[in-house]
């Protein structure tokens, strides 16, 4: 068990009881919530975890009630995005941080008009350059969308001072999230849908493309999008009951061989994609946010093709009567960091050269660890 120190610090052991491997010194950001989604008395967590020392620092980006989603890094700064309360507030937040130091807080409706997302969610971010894109939902009046309050995709952009609401250049706007967005160095490519309706689209700062109907023609199970990620050369794009190539100019469905590698009859969902040292690393289970039966697993792809890396990660996360997940994915060093759950607990785990070591004593207050993040400062 671990034990608590001053300062907010936790010390702690393998959970398996091996010898550890000598974990990345970079700073780790892991967020998430204790309590079940969208369910009375969740609310949210935000660690600054170093896993050289085996010890964290709780971060509070919100004051009560709420999640912490996701985030993004711009090579000084971390922003967190999700959803929460505080004194005046209620809704859709960002939370940007030089290490453990707050740069900037509050909900949308503190830097802008951000009517559209009132009661929704930030779920992801990504920065160009110059400012952050942000996606998610937003639960009210969107003229574009109709008269009334209602959930909807919701975009816009973030300086760091001012929020600027782009919702309504959503296209195939519906009832439904946009869970992920990231930033190629020339155009974002912003994912989202739910369930078996999945939208996808481009967006340059000035103008959207709509890849939709593109990808639906392409990849025959294209349902919602739920993570993506750019290596350079292409993309990988994944989410509910698929995984695709995108290169710029053409779709590549990888579903069956994802399928093929898994051993598995459904993998149900792709939630988190990373790419490092010219490997993908790919992780899913139970889509986030919600409440299903189904185990986590893990693959690595690269020239070779795909390589189940499931067995490897504890038994106790893919046993039969677990319910368990694999939600995030960042790499420090050529260790690979992951977050997700399994049961009611939040996992911490590494991958390193085909060994799992398990950090999860860590975030034991975690029901999900929804999101992980390394960074330098």
């Amino acid at each position: 068990m671990p034990t608590v120190g001053c300062g907010g610090e936790v010390r702690g052991n393998d959970q398996s009881g091996n010898e550890l491997v000598s974990p990345p010194k970079s700073n780790l950001f892991v967020g998430g919530q204790n309590g079940t989604w969208f369910e009375v008395g969740q609310f949210p967590l935000l660690y600054q975890v170093s896993l050289s020392s085996d010890s964290y620092t709780r971060l509070d980006p919100v004051l009560s009630g709420g999640t912490v989603w996701g985030g993004g890094y711009n090579g000084s700064q971390v922003l967190v995005s999700g959803w929460g309360t505080d004194d005046h507030s209620f809704g859709p937040y960002v939370c940007l941080y030089e290490g453990a130091s707050v740069v900037a807080r509050g909900s949308l409706d503190d830097y802008g008009n951000a009517a559209s997302w009132s009661g929704g969610d930030v779920f992801s971010a990504s920065y160009n350059g110059e400012e952050w894109l942000l996606s998610g939902l937003g639960s009210g009046v969107l003229p574009a969308y109709g008269n009334r309050s209602s959930n909807h995709m919701a975009l816009g952009t973030f300086t760091g001072s001012k929020f600027t609401d782009l919702s309504s250049l959503v296209p195939e706007q519906q009832d439904a999230i946009l869970y992920t967005n990231a930033w190629n160095g020339r155009y974002w490519l912003v994912g989202g849908g739910y369930m078996s309706a999945g939208v996808l689209f481009t967006f340059d700062g000035n103008k959207i493309v709509d890849l939709t109907a593109r990808i639906q023609e392409a990849v025959k199970s294209f349902a919602s999008v739920q993570a993506l990620a750019w290596n350079g050369e292409y993309w990988l794009i994944g989410g509910i009951g698929f995984l695709a190539e995108y290169d710029g100019r053409n779709f590549t469905d990888l579903t069956q061989q994802l399928t093929r590698s898994l051993s598995m009859p459904a993998f149900y969902a792709v939630n988190a994609i990373a790419w490092n040292d010219g490997t993908w690393m790919i992780g899913g289970g139970v889509p986030i946010a919600q409440v299903n039966s189904g185990n986590a697993w893990l693959v690595g792809y690269g020239t070779a093709g795909f390589v189940n890396l499931s067995p490897s990660l504890p038994s106790y996360v893919t046993n039969d009567n677990t319910v368990s997940s694999i939600l995030g994915i960042t790499a420090s060093n050529g260790i690979w960091i992951l977050g997700g759950y399994s049961n009611t607990h939040g996992l911490l785990l590494t991958y390193h050269a085909g060994r799992v070591t398990d950090y999860s004593t860590l975030v034991s207050q975690f029901t999900y660890v929804d999101w992980v993040l390394a960074s330098s400062s």
